[in-house]
């Protein structure tokens, strides 16, 4: 299958296939969504992808709400970085630590501001 579109009708090969090809660089045979997925080092399921995106600060407070502990990681070299590297049981206590996170944000009023926080009515009793 061609990577881009032929110049001539009679060639066989695109110009990028050509570039590869004279520059020796391994082009990955992608199928599907899932193959392009690999090819960038990304899992299949969104679950896993995105946490294993989350910024450093996000998935330390995901994970000090899940209330993990070493025997929820499936070695103990594993940083803990990436979904896959917690035991089942410890995936389901992340899971159960975003439903808490999910919970309590729908509480309150959609698109709430911090400035509101501040807004306190005096006349209310201590």
């Amino acid at each position: 299958m061609a990577l881009m579109p032929y110049c001539f009708d009679d060639e066989t090969e695109s110009a990028a296939e050509k570039w590869c090809r004279v520059n020796q660089v391994k082009v990955p045979e992608i199928r599907s969504f899932d193959d392009v997925l690999h090819s960038l080092s990304k899992s299949q399921f969104r679950v896993e992808r995105e946490f294993d995106g989350l910024q450093q600060g996000f998935r330390e407070m995901l994970l000090e709400l899940a209330d993990l502990d070493f025997s929820d990681l499936r070695a103990g070299h594993l940083t803990g970085t990436k979904l896959h590297h917690y035991t089942e049981q410890g995936q389901r206590k992340i899971a159960r630590a975003l439903r808490k996170v999910r919970l309590l944000s729908g509480m309150f009023s959609q698109g709430v501001t911090e400035r509101e926080f501040t807004q306190i009515d005096k006349t209310m009793g201590e």
